[in-house]
C-alpha cells in the first residue's frame, strides 16, 4: 500500500463508480504513508517487533533539525536500500532528492539512536506510474557503506512466484489508527497472502462499500495480503518490506491499500515482478 501520512500506506479517493475516470482523481488517499512534516500510518493492530528481529528496516527522514518521518525501505546490499517509488516522489525537488533526506539504521526506533546515512541517489522503476500506482518501487543509494553488524543486516530477496496462503511478516512504524500519531516503536503483524482472482473481488467489493474507486489490480505485478478489520496497513508505512516467514526472504513492498485495516485487501510491489529491474541497478 501507498502509506503516506503528509509524506506514507494506504486510501482511496472518495467518489462512487459514477464519478470521473481515475485519471482525473487524486490517488494520494491510497499512498499517503509518507509524511516529510509529520507522521505516518503505522500497523494498525500490529504488536512490538522483537528488538534487532527486523535488522534490515530502514526509517527514511527528512528534517535539518528535527526527524521527521517520510517511509520505510528495506537494506539489501551495503549500499542499496529498497523502498515504494512514491516515497522517493515525495522529496523529489530541483532534479534531487531534498538535501536532508536521510537513511536510519540500527535501531527500532525512528525518532531515536540508530546510524544514519546520506543518499546519494535514487533509481526509481522507469515505468512507474503515479496514475494508477504500477511499478511502485525506487532503489536508493547511500553516499557510503551502510556498517553491517548483529543490528544491522541485510535482507535476502526471494524472487519466486508467492501465491495464495503464504504466511508473511510486515514492519513498520505507521500511524496506529487513522489520523493518528506513528507509532515510535518499529511494530509488526503476521498477514496471509491471497490470490489474484480473490484480490480483485475484495477490492471490487471494498470499492462499492467505501464508494471509493480504486485502480486495476494487476496481480503480476501486485501482491496482496489480507488480515482482518482493525488489522492492516496504515499511512507511514509505505516502502517498507514483506517477508515471508518461512524462508526469511522479502517478497513485497509496502505500496498502497484503502485507508488503514479497514478490512480490504493491502497491495505490495511484488519482489519478483522486478528482478532485472533490482540486479540491474542495485550496488
Amino acid at each position: 500500500m501507498s502509506f503516506k501520512y503528509g509524506f506514507l500506506l494506504i486510501a482511496l479517493v472518495s467518489g462512487c463508480l459514477a464519478t470521473p475516470s481515475l485519471d482525473a482523481q487524486d490517488l494520494s488517499i491510497f499512498f499517503d504513508h509518507v509524511d516529510t512534516s509529520a507522521s505516518a500510518h503505522r500497523i494498525m493492530g500490529g504488536t512490538p517487533a522483537e528488538e534487532g528481529s527486523a535488522a534490515y528496516m530502514v526509517a527514511l527522514t527528512g528534517g535539518d533539525n528535527v526527524r521527521a518521518y517520510s517511509c520505510g525501505g528495506s537494506i539489501i546490499t551495503s549500499r542499496t536500500i529498497l523502498t515504494a517509488a512514491h516515497c522517493v516522489e515525495s522529496v523529489w525537488a530541483w532534479d534531487h532528492l531534498i538535501s536532508s533526506y536521510r537513511a536510519i539504521v540500527g535501531t527500532d526506533y525512528w525518532n531515536v539512536g540508530g546510524d544514519s546515512y546520506e543518499l546519494e541517489r535514487n533509481v526509481t522503476h522507469p515505468h512507474y506510474l503515479r496514475s494508477t500506482i504500477k511499478n511502485d518501487i525506487s532503489l536508493l543509494i547511500t553516499t557510503t557503506e551502510i556498517r553491517l553488524s548483529e543490528t544491522v543486516k541485510v535482507v535476502p530477496l526471494s524472487f519466486g512466484h508467492v501465491g495464495a496462503g503464504i504466511e508473511t511478516r510486515a514492519t513498520g512504524w505507521g500511524m496506529i489508527r487513522p489520523l493518528g500519531p506513528l507509532s515510535s516503536r518499529l511494530l509488526e503483524l503476521t498477514l496471509t497472502t491471497i490470490g489474484g482472482e480473490d484480490c480483485k473481488e475484495k477490492v471490487a467489493q471494498a470499492s462499492v462499500d467505501f464508494d471509493i474507486p480504486a485502480p486495476a489490480i494487476e496481480p503480476h505485478l501486485e501482491l496482496c495480503v489480507f488480515h482482518s478489520l482493525n488489522r492492516g496497513l496504515c499511512s507511514g508505512d509505505s516502502g517498507s518490506p514483506l517477508v515471508r516467514t518461512d524462508i526469511g526472504g522479502q517478497v513485497g513492498i509496502v505500496s498502497w491499500g484503502f485507508p488503514c485495516a479497514r478490512g480490504a485487501p493491502d497491495m505490495f510491489a511484488r519482489i519478483s515482478a522486478f528482478r532485472d529491474f533490482i540486479e540491474k541497478n542495485a550496488i
